[in-house]
C-alpha cells in the first residue's frame, strides 16, 4: 500500500489540521526532483510559486477560509492551457516564446478552488503530434515500464504525474482519446465530460468539434471533486453547454443496484480482436459489477467500431489542419516530423469527404442515443493493445488499428477510463464507462462503486526500480 494520499484523503486530513499544504506539496516535489529525470512528465516545475501558493493555503485554512475540497491540493496541467504571465508551449517550436495574457477558464477555476499549481506537464505537440524526439521535450514514460508509452493519447504528462505521485490531479485534454487512452494506459482515472461541460476557453485545441477538457487523478472519487470545480457554463467560450451542474459526489456512494450496464462487446472481440488479457479484464468488470447488483448485459444494435474509426480519420487531420494551416506554409520546418506529415494528411481531405463523415457522425450520435435508452452506462476497454515500446515508434498512425476511445469523441457522450485490472506482467489495463449527456455523476457513481469492491487501487508504480543512473 502506498503512502501518497489521493485527492479525498489529503482535502480531509488538510481540513481537520493533521497535513498541511506546504508539506503536502514539499513531498511532491521532492518526488518530482528524484524520479522525472527519467519520466519526463513536467515541462516545468513551478518550485517557488508553487511552495508560495501551498503556504498562502495554509494561512487561509488556518483562518477558517476553507475554499472547498482542492484547497491546498497539488495539481499539475497540460502544457496546452494558457496561464497568464507562464509560457505555453503545447510542446511546439511554434510556441516555445509563447506567454499567455490571461488564464484558461478552467486555470481561473483551479486558483479560485485553492489548488496549488505545481507545473505544466508534458503533451504531444498541439495535442496531435506524438510521441517524438524532434520536440523541445522529450516524450513522457510510462511509469510502470520506462520503456513504454504511457497512451495513445496527447495528455500522457498528465497520466504520468498522477500516477508517479507528482501531483494528486491534473488537467487534461481529449478530441480522440486523449485522456481516456493515457489513464487507461498508466493505471489512473480520467475522464472526458460531456462535450460543452468544460469550458475550453484558453486551451489550445487539437479540434473544433470534439475538443474536451477533462480531470485527471488516481480514482473517480478524486475526478468527481475535480469536476466540481472545473464544470460550468463559460460565456467566453461558444461551446459551452448552459446546463445546471450536479453535485458530482452527492450519489457517488450509491452503488449500483438496478443500474443497466451494457457491454459492447462487438468493439473488442468481433470488429477487432483485443489482446486476450484486456478481453478478460473488460469482461471480469461486468462480471464484478453484476455481483454487486447492477444488470449486465451485451449490446446490439450500433455501428462496427471501424465506422466510428472512419469518421474520425477524415475528421480529426482536416480539424488539425484548420488550426495549423498557416503556419504548416508557411514556417513547415518549426514543426515536428510526426505533427506535419498528420496534419498534412488533412490536405487530402476534400470537403465532399469532410461533409460525408459528419453525416456519418450524426448517424453514430442518434445510434448510440438509443443504446442509452436501454442502458445507463456501456463498457468497453480503454485499449486494444498493452502499450507501445517507445523503441517502436512509427511516424505513420497505424491505420489498421480502430480507436476505441473515439466513439464517445464523436458522439459527445462522457466517458471515463478507470483501472479494471493488470497484465501478466505488472502494466495496468484500462476500461472505459460511459453514459448518457451529462450523466457523468451516473459513470462516476459505477466507476466508484467498482474501485471500492476491487484492490487495484492499492498499487503504485515502484519508482524505486528505476536505476538511479537513469534518473
Amino acid at each position: 500500500m502506498t503512502g501518497i494520499a489521493t485527492i479525498a484523503e489529503a482535502s480531509a486530513r488538510i481540513a481537520s489540521g493533521a497535513l498541511s499544504s506546504a508539506d503536502l506539496t514539499e513531498s511532491c516535489l521532492a518526488r518530482i526532483d528524484r524520479y522525472d529525470g527519467r519520466l519526463s512528465a513536467f515541462h516545468e516545475v513551478f518550485d517557488d510559486a508553487a511552495r508560495r501558493a501551498a503556504e498562502a493555503a495554509d494561512t487561509e485554512l488556518k483562518a477558517g477560509r476553507r475554499r472547498g475540497p482542492l484547497h491546498g491540493i497539488p495539481v499539475g496541467y497540460k502544457d496546452v492551457f494558457h496561464v497568464a504571465g507562464e509560457v505555453a508551449t503545447a510542446n511546439s517550436k511554434l510556441l516555445a516564446d509563447f506567454r499567455a495574457a490571461e488564464d484558461a477558464t478552467v486555470i481561473q477555476r483551479l486558483k479560485a478552488a485553492g489548488a496549488v499549481l505545481v507545473g505544466r506537464l508534458n503533451t504531444f505537440e498541439f495535442a496531435f503530434g506524438g510521441p517524438a524526439y524532434d520536440l523541445p521535450f522529450p516524450p513522457a514514460r510510462n511509469p510502470w515500464d520506462p520503456e513504454r508509452w504511457p497512451g495513445a493519447g496527447s495528455s500522457g504528462g498528465s497520466s504520468v504525474a498522477v500516477a508517479a505521485g507528482f501531483c494528486l490531479g491534473a488537467l487534461g485534454t481529449d478530441a480522440g482519446g486523449s485522456i481516456r487512452s493515457p489513464a487507461s494506459m498508466s493505471g489512473i482515472a480520467g475522464l472526458k465530460p460531456t462535450l460543452g461541460r468544460v469550458s475550453t476557453y484558453g486551451d489550445i485545441p487539437a479540434t473544433f468539434s470534439t475538443e474536451t477538457v477533462g480531470p485527471m487523478a488516481w480514482t473517480a472519487e478524486d475526478c468527481a471533486l475535480m469536476l466540481q470545480v472545473l464544470a460550468g457554463h463559460d460565456a467566453k467560450d461558444p461551446g459551452s453547454a448552459d446546463e445546471p451542474v450536479d453535485d458530482y459526489c452527492a450519489d457517488l456512494d450509491g452503488g449500483v443496484r438496478g443500474t443497466r450496464v451494457g457491454i459492447i462487446r462487438q468493439f473488442f472481440e468481433r470488429d477487432y480482436d483485443s489482446h486476450p488479457e484486456i478481453i478478460a479484464a473488460t469482461n471480469a468488470v461486468g462480471e464484478r459489477l453484476a455481483e454487486l447488483g447492477a444488470d449486465v448485459g451485451e449490446v446490439d444494435g450500433l455501428s462496427s467500431l471501424w465506422d466510428y474509426h472512419a469518421a474520425g480519420r477524415i475528421i480529426f487531420p482536416a480539424e488539425v489542419l484548420a488550426n495549423h494551416e498557416e503556419n504548416l506554409r508557411e514556417r513547415p520546418d518549426e514543426f515536428g516530423e510526426l505533427l506535419r506529415n498528420r496534419a498534412m494528411l488533412g490536405s487530402l481531405v476534400r470537403a465532399v469527404d469532410y461533409i460525408q463523415a459528419q453525416r456519418l457522425r450524426r448517424e453514430l450520435v442518434q445510434e448510440m442515443e438509443r443504446a442509452f435508452e436501454t442502458w445507463d452506462v456501456l463498457l468497453t476497454p480503454g485499449m486494444l493493445l498493452p502499450p507501445a515500446r517507445l523503441a517502436d515508434k512509427q511516424i505513420w498512425p497505424s491505420i489498421d488499428l480502430p480507436m476505441i476511445d473515439v466513439p464517445y469523441s464523436l458522439t459527445g457522450h462522457p466517458s471515463l477510463a478507470i483501472c479494471g485490472g493488470f497484465f501478466a506482467d505488472g502494466l495496468p489495463i484500462g476500461v472505459q464507462l460511459a453514459g448518457g449527456y451529462f450523466e457523468e455523476a451516473t459513470v462516476l457513481r459505477v466507476a466508484h462503486a467498482y474501485e471500492q469492491a476491487m484492490p487495484w487501487r492499492q498499487n503504485r508504480p515502484d519508482l524505486d526500480r528505476i536505476p538511479e543512473s537513469e534518473v
